[in-house]
């Protein structure tokens, strides 16, 4: 579940929070003991903000989605301040707590079924049917979605592992990818093909990544989302030997690393020396750093690389 857009509104102690998920766009509100933890996170960003605007900030509104935001002062000659792509990312380290902080108030995850573990589709299943997974976005990564906008893959065979609903797999068929897309979870497997478009042809299946472990390589792309985070951090290795397995020599990994820091999981967090010391045995790491223009719930949270096949 990600966040198009907030508002938070001091004098009444009430969030307005706008929410994408599996079903579209969905109004939420916090009020009470929840807006009362969320204001607790925002301190920080009142505090800034009101040293910019000069004056009590009565309210503010974020549309996350296009990295805006409007301040509501309590100066009854000059109320609304709209501030500028520049000044909405000097302060986003500040906004990104806040916007986690509502989402953690509204994220209701189905409870685990007992006795599976993230390596079986029972596991995964209920949560697709509940639509509970707090991983869905709506829509393709947006770091994602700018890469491959300047790296069009065209032509290209791409695999999704961990597909989910299939947002990066539309993203890459749109462009003109040859796409192959691979859940455990027969649920989520049903929905991508449902939400996807006719004119779009992408292999959806029903399939085990690991199980490609050994196979002829096929692809000339795959790309990682939210797969790796997901997976028992003690198959890791086994993650880098399938997704390399299915790579022919030089073809590239293009992904996102969830590192969040949290512990348990999933999602289970990484870092930049995990990554380094997993995939440099069998890739080439070409790029790896701090995602650029992630959702704002997952804010310097995420690692974007781009890797090549040895």
């Amino acid at each position: 579940m990600d966040l198009r857009s907030f508002k938070l509104h001091r004098p009444d102690h009430h969030v307005r929070a706008v929410v994408v998920g599996a079903r579209g766009e969905q109004g939420r509100d916090l009020e009470g003991e929840a807006y009362a933890r969320v204001d607790a996170v925002a301190e920080p960003l009142w505090a800034a903000l009101e040293r910019q605007a000069g004056a009590p900030v009565r309210a503010l509104a974020v549309d996350a989605f296009a990295r805006q935001a409007t301040l509501s002062r309590a100066d009854a000659a000059n109320p609304g301040l709209r501030l500028t792509s520049a000044e909405f990312e000097a302060l986003v380290d500040l906004v990104a707590p806040v916007a986690r902080a509502i989402r953690g108030e509204l994220l209701v995850r189905a409870p685990d079924v007992a006795g599976a573990g993230p390596g079986e589709a029972r596991f995964w299943d209920p949560l697709f049917v509940a639509n509970a997974g707090g991983w869905e976005l709506g829509r393709a990564a947006p770091p994602l979605v700018t890469w491959f906008s300047g790296h069009v893959p065209e032509g290209m065979r791409a695999l999704v592992p961990g597909c989910g609903r299939g947002h990066e797999a539309r993203l890459l068929a749109r462009l003109g990818a040859t796409v192959t897309a691979i859940d455990l979870a027969p649920t989520a497997i049903a929905q991508a093909q449902a939400m996807t478009p006719p004119e779009l042809t992408i292999a959806f299946a029903v399939a085990d990544l690991f199980a490609r472990m050994g196979s002829p390589p096929a692809f000339d792309l795959v790309v990682e989302h939210t797969c790796f985070c997901a997976i028992d951090p003690a198959r890791r290795d086994d993650y880098v030997t399938a997704v390399a397995d299915s790579l022919q020599p030089g073809g590239l990994l293009v992904g996102l690393f969830y590192a969040h820091g949290r512990p348990g999981g999933p999602p289970f967090t990484t870092d930049r020396a995990e990554v380094e010391r997993r995939f440099a045995p069998r890739f080439t790491i070409e790029q790896l750093a701090v995602a650029q223009g992630s959702t704002l719930i997952r804010h310097g949270q995420e690692l974007f690389a781009v890797m090549r096949r040895r």
